[in-house]
């Protein structure tokens, strides 16, 4: 159970206990629920945004189903490394043993975008179409996920006199016998290690919520990239925008923390470099991908799918005819065009008709004389002979 007070409201303390539940006598702590949620409700986003932009959704539950899997394996392979030096992993289930905390973010990312990339080869999507749908949605999950953090009462930062800094200690003990820690017994033990690194600390003293302040960054980010997603100039402009946004905000949030992960050896944070890494190459990406989109802007209106899948499930596109469709139209405009010349043929039939009839009512008729210009020979020879004589 933690005891928690804020600066601003000293008098007004909070005490919750990090297990939600418990199945069969092992607990299951508010952590691990938090993060399932977060899953869910990214899965749902992602499944609304994926449609919208011509993928089918059979083809969502695939990437959902391996996205979670290898992104959470990414996500706990990348901290149980990174914390070798830090940390003992005495057996398998150590290693394992996420429902106790220990997700790196940066881990599930990288392993998300494999996931992304391998499942896109086999069904012919778009990688950079998906990414764009997928990446607004994990910052859904990575919101929820640092409230995980706060009733686990970890990713803190060093001492402030902010009126929203906390402090908070244990009142009581897990059942399992699980270690429990607020800053105070945090910053206590670690004290000798956390200075070492050039910070100086006061386990009585407040503390920057750190969770709090990436958890609203991811918010506004979340916003943000949702308003700009309708002006969306090229593919995967939403995936460099989230990369790019929230590796700035970490790099920086980063450096307050207590309990950062350093390259062994230096007192560089590991999540600070590769937040700063991800800002600048997502900053370069977006200006490449933008000046390559405005020599082809339609290029984004195209479907998903290339290949034999080009045109499935594609709602800007129209589906190719198939051979007996297009059999079907030849056959209907070599008819028409038949009937149009029987009509012809029929009508030119009937004014030959006419001309025919109006041709023997003249000949059984009284015609009219034909009148000549020229005087009857025997005439004009007479009236030659008289001028002659005169």
């Amino acid at each position: 159970m933690y005891h928690v007070v804020f600066k601003a409201s000293e008098n007004a303390s909070f005490e919750f206990s990090p297990v939600a539940f418990t199945v069969f006598g092992k607990e299951i702590y508010w952590y691990g629920v938090i993060i399932v949620v977060g899953m869910i409700l990214s899965a749902v986003y992602a499944f609304w945004r994926a449609k919208k932009l011509g993928i089918k959704i059979d083809d969502m539950y695939d990437y959902a189903i391996f996205i979670i899997i290898f992104g959470v394996i990414g996500a706990r392979a990348y901290y149980v490394l990174t914390t070798l030096q830090t940390h003992q992993y005495k057996s398998f289930l150590d290693v394992i043993a996420v429902w106790n905390g220990g997700l790196a973010i940066y881990g599930g990312i990288i392993a998300g975008i494999i996931t992304v990339i391998v499942v896109s080869k086999v069904k012919k999507i778009k990688i950079l179409r998906v990414l764009d749908a997928i990446a607004p949605a994990v910052m859904i999950g990575q919101a929820l996920g640092r409230w995980g953090n706060y009733l686990n009462q970890e990713a803190f930062g060093c001492n402030t006199t902010l009126p929203w800094g906390m402090k908070s200690w244990v009142v009581q003990s897990a059942s399992s016998g699980n270690k429990l820690e607020g800053t105070v017994e945090y910053l206590t033990s670690n004290r000798a290690s956390i200075e070492a690194q050039g910070m100086t600390v006061d386990p009585q003293g407040y503390v920057h919520p750190t969770f709090l302040y990436e958890c609203l960054w991811n918010v506004i980010g979340f916003i943000l990239i949702n308003i700009l997603f309708k002006k969306r100039k090229f593919d995967g402009q939403m995936f460099l925008m989230y990369i790019t946004w929230y590796g700035l905000g970490r790099a920086f949030i980063e450096m307050l923390r207590t309990d950062s992960l350093y390259i062994p050896g230096t007192p560089v944070r590991i999540s600070m470099l590769v937040g700063f890494v991800c800002f600048i190459g997502g900053i370069a990406a977006m200006i490449v991908l933008g000046i390559r989109a405005k020599k082809d802007p339609e290029k984004v209106l195209e479907g998903a799918y290339y290949g034999k899948n080009e045109y499935k499930n594609e709602p800007e596109k129209k589906e190719e005819k198939t051979e007996e469709e297009e059999e079907e139209e030849e056959e209907t405009e070599e008819t028409e065009e038949a009937d149009d010349k029987a009509e012809e043929s029929e009508e030119t039939g009937e004014a030959s008709d006419e001309t025919e009839e109006t041709a023997i009512e003249t000949e059984d008729g009284e015609p009219a004389e034909e009148t000549s210009s020229e005087e009857p020979e025997e005439n004009k020879t007479e009236e030659q002979a008289n001028g002659d004589d005169n």
